[in-house]
C-alpha cells in the first residue's frame, strides 16, 4: 500500500504540516478541537508518523523560517544574526526567505511555508500583509512579527520603540533651539510620493507596518509639547540607502523650505545627507544639525560623527527567536517592546536664533 504523507493529512485537515506535527508531539498550543480533527483524519487515512516526525522534541522545533525584506540592509541582517544564533543554541535551523519588499513575493513565501515542514515563523513585513487572512492553514502555526507592532492580532510582536525614537530625537533638537526640523520618512520603493499619500497610509490599517509612522507620531508629539507648529512641507519621503539620503537632501535644499535640522532614517542615509550638505557648503552642526535613526558603526566614522538613536537590532532578533520558542512550547503570545537611546555625537549643536538657516 502507498504510504500516506503528513502533507496529505494537513491538506485534508485544513491545517499546516507543522500543526499536524505538533498534534503528534502532544503540543498543548494546538486547539483541542482542531487536534481531534487532525487525529480523526489521520486515523481515516491510516497515517503513520515517520521517524523524523516523531523525533521532534516537544517544545523545540527542527526548522523555523524567517521572512524578511532584505539581508543586504544591515538593519535586517543584524536582526537575522540574532535569530540564527539563538535558534542554533536551541538546536534549530533557520530558513531565510526574502520578500524583496514585494507583497506578492511575501505571500509566495507564506504559501511555500504552508506546504512545508516548518515549526514556526518569524516575519518582518514591509507592506502590512496579514498572512493568516490569505492562508488560514497557518492559523495555528507559531508566529512572531519582528520589527513591527500590532500587525496581526493574536500574534507576538517584538519591536523597537520607534515612537520614543522619533520623540526623543525631535525633543533633543528642539531643546537645542532648533525650530524647523525636516523629517525624512523611510519607505520601501516608491510607495509614498506626496503628503496626501503619506497621510492616507498613516491613517490606514497598514500604518503599523512602517516604522516611519511611529517615528512621525513621536515627532509630532514633541513639536506639540514645545508649541512648534507642524509644517507638512518639512516631511520628505526617503529610502534607506546612502544614495537616498544624498538625493533627499538635494530635494530639501531645492524646495526652498526653511529648515535648521534634519531627521534621517538610518546611518547610511545620514551619511548621504552629510555628504550633500558638505558639498553645498553647509556647516554641520553650526548651521544644520543632523540626527539619524538606527545608527551604528557608520555613524561613528562619518564626518562629523552622526548623532543617532541607538536600537539593539541583534537583541530584537534574539528576543524574537526566544518568543517564538515560547509560543511553540505553548506559552501565550505576548508583545515585547525594546527601549531606544540617544547617542550624542558631533552632528548636533545648540543654535542661536540669529544663526537660523534660511535657504
Amino acid at each position: 500500500m502507498r504510504k500516506v504523507t503528513i502533507k496529505e493529512v494537513a491538506e485534508l485537515s485544513g491545517v499546516s504540516i507543522s500543526t499536524v506535527s505538533r498534534v503528534f508531539n502532544n503540543n498543548t498550543s494546538v486547539d483541542p478541537v482542531l487536534a481531534e480533527k487532525v487525529l480523526k483524519v489521520s486515523e481515516h487515512l491510516n497515517y503513520q508518523p515517520s521517524i523524523a516526525a516523531r523525533s521532534i522534541r516537544k517544545g523545540l522545533s527542527n526548522q523555523i523560517a524567517f521572512i524578511v525584506p532584505s539581508i543586504e540592509n544591515t538593519y535586517f541582517s543584524t536582526i537575522a544574526s540574532g535569530i540564527i544564533n539563538t535558534a542554533r543554541d536551541n538546536g534549530q535551523n533557520v530558513i531565510v526567505m526574502l520578500s524583496n519588499s514585494d507583497k506578492e513575493r511575501e505571500l509566495s513565501c507564506f504559501k511555500s511555508i504552508s506546504r512545508s515542514f516548518i515549526d514556526g515563523i518569524i516575519f518582518a513585513s514591509s507592506n502590512g500583509t496579514n498572512p493568516i487572512e490569505r492562508f488560514p492553514a497557518l492559523k495555528d502555526t507559531p508566529m512572531v512579527v519582528a520589527a513591527r507592532r500590532c500587525l496581526t492580532p493574536g500574534i507576538s510582536h517584538v519591536y523597537s520603540d520607534n515612537e520614543a525614537a522619533g520623540y526623543t530625537a525631535t525633543k533633543y533638537l528642539l531643546r537645542l533651539n532648533h525650530k524647523r526640523v525636516a523629517f525624512f520618512a523611510n519607505f520601501w520603493g516608491n510607495l509614498v510620493n506626496s503628503y496626501q499619500d503619506f497621510e492616507a497610509l498613516y491613517h490606514s490599517p497598514a500604518q503599523n507596518a512602517f516604522t516611519a509612522f511611529d517615528r512621525y507620531t513621536g515627532y509630532r508629539r514633541a513639536l506639540k509639547e514645545e508649541g512648534i507648529d507642524f509644517d507638512p512641507q518639512l516631511i520628505f519621503y526617503s529610502g534607506y540607502t546612502y544614495e537616498d539620503g544624498y538625493a533627499d537632501a538635494q530635494k530639501l535644499l531645492a524646495s526652498n523650505v526653511e529648515f535648521d535640522s534634519i531627521l534621517t532614517p538610518n546611518d547610511r542615509s545620514g551619511a548621504g545627507v552629510l555628504r550633500l550638505l558638505s558639498e553645498q557648503g553647509f556647516e554641520v552642526p553650526r548651521q544644520v544639525s543632523v540626527i539619524g535613526f538606527n545608527g551604528g558603526q557608520l555613524s561613528d566614522i562619518a564626518n562629523p560623527a552622526l548623532t543617532y538613536i541607538q536600537q539593539d537590532n541583534y537583541q530584537l532578533g534574539l528576543l524574537a527567536a526566544e518568543q517564538l520558542n515560547a509560543v511553540i512550547n505553548g506559552s501565550p503570545a505576548k508583545d515585547i517592546k525594546i527601549d531606544v537611546t540617544l547617542k550624542i555625537q558631533n552632528s548636533t549643536a545648540s543654535r542661536k536664533d540669529a544663526e537660523r538657516l534660511s535657504p
